[in-house]
């Protein structure tokens, strides 16, 4: 009678322990999802922080190209209008010296050519 007695007592308690396993067991799993869960989450807020950071270094990158296509554009232009203010000068000196100087010239050309006959 006494070998049944702590046969079950040693039973319930193998029990008691396999139950307690158990429970552990499951407690890790559910631990162990909501691990996978967690990590699904901030990888994927990870890739959305990644697309915001490459759309804002694409925008920011944009800007400054237009900033630099702006600044060659203007010195360009005044590059260009100093060119053609020093070519209108040289022009117009040209064209003063021309005033000045065409009949003297014709004159002169007049002279070699009759000469010349």
């Amino acid at each position: 009678m006494w070998s049944f007695i702590i046969t079950d007592t040693i039973g319930s308690d193998f029990m008691d322990i396999i139950s307690e396993i158990l429970e552990t067991d499951r407690l890790a799993d559910e631990k162990i999802k909501k691990a996978h869960e967690k990590q699904a989450e901030f990888e994927e807020k990870t890739q959305s922080e990644i697309q915001l950071c490459k759309q804002d270094a694409k925008e920011r990158i944009e800007s400054y190209r237009q900033k630099i296509q702006q600044r060659s554009k203007s010195e360009s232009d005044g590059l260009i209008a100093k060119i053609n203010k020093e070519e209108q000068e040289k022009i117009a000196k040209i064209d003063e010296l021309y005033n000045n100087k065409h009949k003297k010239w014709e004159k002169a050309i007049y002279e070699k050519v009759i000469a010349s006959e």
